[in-house]
This record gives C-alpha cells, structure tokens and sequence, in this order.
C-alpha cells in the first residue's frame, strides 16, 4: 500500500505544535511516510510577543525527524488558514493524489495513519466519497459498526484524494449562485449546523473559511465522509490559544482508540433528509447511529439533558453557547453588536470579550454577599462594562462608580450601559493614579491598554488620557472595590492606603511586567496590613515552569488575581 503523505499547517503556538508533532511521530507508519509542515508567517504589525511565538514555533519543527522525512515551508508573509490549507493541500495532493490534513492542534492516536492510509485506500475509486474522518462525533450509547457514513464533512485530521479535492469550488459567490439556481439554498444548513448562513458570511467578508466552501461543494454533489466507530484524535485547541478561544469540554469527551477496521460497504446509503436536517448534530450536539447494515445507516440527534448541559457547558450558558462559538471563532478586533444573557451588548473585541464573560458570567469572580441594601461599589478598570452589569444584576439598588481610561472603550462601556437601561451607574472617562493629571496611555483596542510609565516598551497605539486618585471617592463605606488597571494596581494602593479601612472586600489583578521591578510585596504588604484575608489565582495567563523557560503576553510575564475581604467579615 502506498502511504499517503502528511500535510501539517502551523502557526504561533509552539506548545500545541510540539504535542501535535510528538503524537504524529508515535503513529506507526510514521516512520515510513513523508511529512510537509506549512508554517504561515506574520502578519503586518504583528506585536512582538506573536513574532515570538511563531520564532519558537518554527523551532519546535526541528526538533526531531518526526516521520521518515519532513519537509519545512516557512511563508515569510501571513495568508491565513484558510489560503493556507487551500495552497497547501492543492500542492501536495496533486503530485500524490492523495494526502492526509492535520493542524497544529491535532493529537492523533497511534493507529490514526493507518485507518486513514486504509481508507483512503479502500475508497479511491468511489468519487462520492470526499473524505475519511479520523474524529467521531460523541454520542449516547455505543456505535456497533466499525466505520459508517455522514453526508457532512469534518476538517480535525481528515484525507482525501486529489480528483475530490479538485472537484471543490472555493468561489464562495459562485458557490451560492448554484445552490440558489438548483433550489436548494435553504437546504444547505444541517441541524444545528447553519451552512447558509456562514456561506453568506464567507462571501461578505466576515469570516474566511475554507471548510465552509469544501461543504458546500461537497453538498452539491452528495458527497460523504467516511467515520470512525471511536475516535482516532482529539483537538487541544480550543484552551484560549488561538482564535478559537474558549475550553471545549466534548474534546476528552470520548476514549482514543488505535484500532478502527474499515469494511468496505457499499454507499447506497439511506440519508434521509427529512430526518437528518431536524437531527444531525454540530459539534457540540450528541448523536447515535440506530441502524446501520451495509446498504442503509439513520442516524437522530439525542438532545441534552441538563446534567449533561452542565457537565459540558457549566451552569447557565446553555442557550447562548452558539453565540459563543460564533464570537470565539471570529477574527480579534473586529465590533460586533448582539444579545446573550439577556443583554444588548456591542464589543470591541472577540478573544477579550470571551475571557472576561467566563470569568464574570460563569466563574462568577466578583459575586459577593451584603446585607446592604444599596451597596457602595467601585469599578476600577471597568472596561467594555461586563463587571458593572453584572454587579447592578446582582444588587439592583448598587451605587457603583466605574471608571475607563481609554476613549475608544469607554464609548462600549457607555453604549453598553445606556443600551441595557442601566440607572445608578457612574461612568468616568478617567484612569486611576495617585493625582490629578494627563499621561500617555498605550491602548490595545480590547482590554490590555496600559500607561506609558507603567509599560514603555508596550507597542500599542499612543494616546492621551486623563487621570485622578481614588482617595475622594473612599471616603465612606466602600462593600466592593474592584482595581483591573493593568499595572497601575500598586501606585494605586499606594495612594489610597490610609483610607482602605473604609474597603470592606477588594479585587485586584497584579500585572507583572517585563524589564520593570515586580511590586508583589507592596501589593500584599498593603492589603495584609490593611487587616484584608487574601486568596490569589492565577487567570488565563501564566508561566508553568518559568525555572525552565518564561512565556510574555502584553510584555507581562505574571499575572495574578488577588481577592481580600476583612477579616470580621469572615
């Protein structure tokens, strides 16, 4: 049998690359295939940290002689995924005619090259056949035939054959004229899976994808992809590292196996549309296979049952965990208006938008409890305004003063508080400092803006803003200070320590930067001694083994979350 080669698109995540690189070479035909690595390059502007991680991960390509021989394409320019895979995938697979896909977040079990080298093998001259999976869909109860069809493709570590893959027309707007001509526009989309939709969107410009295009095509001439009983991969990507930034819980879902046997079973399958558009799942839906032989397969959708909705989701996203998705797949910086949780918001900024709705929403960080009836709140960094709705959610009668340095985000607090009609909210286009003053402020455009004095070496866009102390707004009652000020965290305390007596619970997130003192001590030397209890975490960002080597996000190299709450309110 003539192995197909390997094709792996990488681009700036080093740890995910060596995890994907590593299980590749465990494979056991690893040793007798060919490997080609395409590893995008920079984008124009790109900050110093991405430039960084894409240096490491260009050296974590040779780091070993991971298949029999590898082959390394490093582009000096970005093109993105999508032109990526096209180009890539269209070079190798025309001088082999056949290839088997991966990405740098794949994890493949070691029987992962020989089911797809089998497939591939076995299916060459069935031209309704468009691909062989390596991932299976989760499902309730087990699946009794070793492989079977789906008339849906999946693109985590699939293969295909040159004569299929130049059949695939990646004219998004040619794309949609066809399916509107043949009728069948409206019935593009499959269960929760809303093809039209995101084929509009391909041709508008607002995401860009080559999988949408390879579906579409692949629907136009009922195609199928072959899939595994269990799966032979899973998907590390989806941990905050790259575009898709939120934690998948289905990805460990389901046990890896080794061993899949293909039976070459003829494709007279019996997909009925009726059943399948109310019922076959996206990724995040759960499916059995009721009845398979070898000439027919049905397949329905077992919806969620609410335990099962928190053991994957976590209380209380459920109806807004598409939203979700759409917004962690969406390009970074890029405005976007929608509702979820019951609330109109407009954001600036998918990657930040997420982390902090998990933290505010789901981990619930700031939650506290008062007898107070109309508690005294300062939201200190109160960015696009999540910390401040939430807070007036949980104490309706609050008086909470919050305050954004950077002009540009303070117009996405202001619009998100006045579109939810928000009353008893305060908002002051000010940063915290020890006096009265305007410095250079580098902002970000999401929510990593930071002072010039605090980051000089930051290379956020410049601007001016206007800054005040904290000292007269302390002087009664505070139940909860809150102080996200990107490394302003320690003048801050500072300035306000005589008078933290009147704090009764505080947050602070302590920015460590790079090339600056660390100021650690004066942050909890203050707060102790301000008779505060303290409990830290670490949040999304943190260095794991820093004795060996050290990672830096917004030239920070540690950031933690600090909570104290007096200690005759304990």
């Amino acid at each position: 049998m003539e192995l197909a080669p390997i094709v792996l698109f990488v681009y700036n995540r080093p740890e995910h690359t060596l995890k994907t690189l590593r299980a590749l070479s465990e494979n056991d035909l690893a040793d007798k295939s060919e490997l080609y690595i395409f590893a995008d390059g920079p984008k124009p502007g790109a900050d110093s940290q991405t430039l960084e991680d894409i240096s490491r991960t260009r050296e974590v390509l040779g780091q070993a002689q991971w298949c029999k021989e590898v082959h390394i394409l490093e582009r000096e320019t970005n093109i993105g995924l999508a032109n990526s895979v096209i180009d890539g995938v269209t070079q190798i697979v025309n001088k082999y005619g056949k290839v088997i896909v991966l990405e740098d977040d794949i994890v493949t079990s070691t029987g992962f090259l020989t089911y797809m080298n089998i497939g591939l093998n076995m299916y060459t001259s069935e031209t309704r056949v468009y691909g062989i999976s390596g991932y299976k869909f989760p499902s309730f109860k087990p699946i009794l035939d070793d492989t079977f069809f789906l008339p849906i493709m999946s693109s985590w570590g699939y293969g295909t054959w040159k004569d299929r893959w130049n059949r695939i027309n990646f004219d998004a707007k040619d794309l949609f004229e066809k399916v509107k001509i043949k009728g069948v526009l409206n019935k593009l989309n499959f269960g929760n899976l809303n093809f039209k939709q995101m084929l509009i969107q391909q041709i508008e410009g607002e995401i860009d994808s080559w999988a949408i295009r390879f579906y579409v095509s692949m629907f136009l001439d009922k195609g199928l992809f072959l899939y595994p009983r269990e799966s032979l991969l899973i998907n590390i990507g989806f941990d905050g590292s790259g575009v898709h930034c939120n934690d998948d819980p289905i990805k460990n879902e389901e046990e890896l196996t080794s061993n899949v046997i293909i039976n070459c079973a003829k494709l007279k399958v019996n997909l009925k549309k009726s059943i399948l558009k109310k019922y076959i799942p996206n990724n995040y839906n759960i499916i059995k296979v009721i009845k398979r032989n070898k000439r027919h397969i049905r397949v329905v959708l077992s919806g969620f049952k609410s335990k099962l909705q928190n053991k994957f989701f976590g209380p209380k996203l459920g109806g807004d965990k598409l939203i979700l998705e759409k917004i962690r797949e969406s390009p970074r910086f890029t405005r976007m208006d929608f509702q979820i949780n019951n609330m109109n918001l407009t954001i600036p900024d998918s990657a930040s938008f997420y982390f902090m709705y998990k933290e505010i929403f789901h981990q619930h960080i700031y939650k506290f409890i008062t007898d107070v009836k109309e508690p005294y709140i300062i939201d200190g960094g109160a960015n696009i305004g999540l910390s401040s709705i939430y807070l007036k959610r949980l104490f309706p009668n609050s008086k909470i003063i919050a305050f954004e340095p950077d002009p540009n985000i303070f117009n996405y607090l202001v619009k998100n508080i006045t579109q939810n009609n928000i009353n008893g909210v305060e908002l002051i286009n000010k940063g915290l400092w020890n006096r009265e003053d305007s410095l250079k402020f580098k902002s970000e455009g999401a929510d990593g803006g930071v002072l010039q004095a605090i980051n000089p070496d930051s290379d956020f866009t410049e601007v001016s803003v206007d800054l005040i102390s904290l000292r007269p707004y302390l002087n009664e009652k505070i139940d909860f200070l809150k102080l996200d000020i990107e490394g302003a965290e320690t003048v801050v305390l500072n300035d306000i320590f005589d008078v933290l007596d009147n704090v009764d619970r505080i947050f602070v997130e302590y920015h460590s930067m790079v090339g600056q003192p660390q100021t650690l001590n004066e942050v909890i030397d203050r707060l102790t001694k301000s008779n505060f209890r303290l409990f830290i975490s670490s949040p999304g960002f943190s260095n794991k083994s820093p004795l060996l080597e050290r990672f830096t996000y917004n030239n920070m190299d540690m950031q933690l979350n600090i909570f104290g709450i007096k200690n005759n309110l304990l």
